[in-house]
Formats: structure tokens, sequence, C-alpha cells
């Protein structure tokens, strides 16, 4: 990765200096960058290890190496994973229970300690660590 670096440096030096043209740049810049293999980033998660494995398993097509060719392909929706959204679906709920909660926990406070605004304090600093949590395992 470094040596890729250092000549698209050179090239823009190059350019800098006059010693290429814009259109012997860009045409020596491109083929610079298409000898670049696309990195693929696999996340973490038992879910997401055995898409990974599958996707490995198949073979990669190479990408059209001129910019045309990427402009004209035509471009696919993306499927939508019905574990997916039954994942914000429960995620949604979760929220919505967790601020009946808060609220409920706001009144009983409020009620004993005869002070709404500490008890809306307290509340809203319970809720927030509740929404990191879930935010957190979301995530993982």
């Amino acid at each position: 990765m470094t040596v890729m670096l250092e000549r698209l440096r050179q090239l823009d030096a190059a350019r800098k200096r006059g010693d290429l043209t814009d259109a012997q740049y860009a045409d020596a810049r491109s083929k610079l960058l298409s000898m670049v293999e696309d990195a693929e980033v696999e996340p973490a998660g038992p879910r997401a290890r055995g898409a990974a494995a599958a996707k490995a398993a198949r073979p990669r097509p190479r990408p059209a190496a001129t910019s045309s060719a990427r402009r004209a392909a035509p471009m696919v929706a993306p499927q939508s994973d019905p574990a997916e959204s039954h994942d914000m679906s429960f995620f949604w709920g979760l929220i919505l229970v967790g601020l009946c909660a808060a609220g409920l926990m706001t009144f009983l406070i409020g009620r004993l300690i005869g002070d709404i605004t500490i008890a809306l304090t307290l509340a809203v600093t319970v809720f927030a660590a509740v929404v990191i949590a879930a935010f957190q395992r979301m995530q993982n």
C-alpha cells in the first residue's frame, strides 16, 4: 500500500512540474488504481462469519477496467434480509418499552421523593444507559 501511495505522489508531483498533461495523469492514475484489489471487510459476529464463509467459497468476479463500462452497468437494488427487518422491529419495540418504563419510573420516583426534576434526571440517566447498552448489543 505504501508503494502505491508513493507512486500516486510521484504522479502528482510530475503533473505539478508539468511533465504530464491532465489526460496523461488521468490515464496513469487509473492504470495505477486498477491494479489495487478491492478490500473485503468482514463484520464480526456468528451470523456474519457464516455469511463470510459462504462468500469466500464463491469466486469473486473482477470489475471492469474502464470507467465507461462501470457507468453503463445497471444498478441493482440490494435485497433486504428478512432477519434484519425482524431485528429492527425488535429494536424499535425495545425502545418503546424503554420509553414507557422511563415514564413510569419518573412518575414513581417523583411520587416517592417529591421532586419531579430529580426524578426526571434519574430516569433520563438510566434510560440513556439502557439505550447505549442496546446499541452496543446491536453492533455485536
